[in-house]
């Protein structure tokens, strides 16, 4: 996606600061130089990015679930067909989280996770906070919730925990018809 000139300024101004802030790569005898300028650079990318999702705003997160798989073997499950994610006992899912600012480019903020039903949903966040692991827990409902609270951002996901074995039925509606007065259409 081309930048407009209010995201180049923004990514430059970043960029700057990010340098700025790491100073001068400082070379030690013994050190490899190639890793060590390699090491500064990743590090001011990555400070850039931060800043420049504050200057440019993060916009927008969702939130992208893996494959459910059974927890003890990663064995995949049968695909979830519903509107809600919904795990039998003894699955589990990852979910990643996608953070882009206006112009459509990937940020690195620090993502919050949290479900209000910690014993329905058990969550493993991962070292960076992209994504998390829901394992099932009792069975349940429970709700996902990835946040970013310095921007006020946050996105849900609905689970469902059923008994592994327990068949569930999704009632669909169908298309209303008007019902016929007693008499008529005999």
């Amino acid at each position: 996606m081309p930048l407009n000139d209010r995201a180049i300024s923004a990514r430059q101004a970043a960029l700057a600061a990010a340098v700025a802030l790491h100073g001068p790569v400082r070379l030690q005898p013994g050190v490899d130089r190639e890793a060590t300028i390699a090491a500064a650079e990743l590090a001011a990318r990555q400070t850039a990015d931060v800043f420049a999702a504050y200057l440019a705003g993060t916009t927008r997160i969702h939130l992208t679930p893996g494959p459910v798989v059974d927890e003890a073997t990663g064995t995949p499950a049968e695909p979830n067909e519903g509107e809600n994610m919904q795990l039998n006992t003894g699955q589990k899912v990852t979910y990643t989280a996608d953070t882009e600012d206006a112009a459509g480019y990937d940020t690195t903020e620090t993502i919050e996770w949290s479900t209000n039903e910690p014993t329905i949903a058990v969550l493993t966040v991962s070292e960076d906070t992209r994504s998390c692991t829901v394992v099932s827990g009792e069975p349940g409902s429970a709700v996902l919730t990835a946040r970013i609270t310095s921007l006020g951002l946050e996105v849900t996901e609905a689970i469902d925990v059923v008994p592994a074995g327990t068949a569930t039925i999704e009632l669909v509606a169908g298309p209303v018809e008007n019902e016929a007065a007693p008499g008529e259409g005999e």
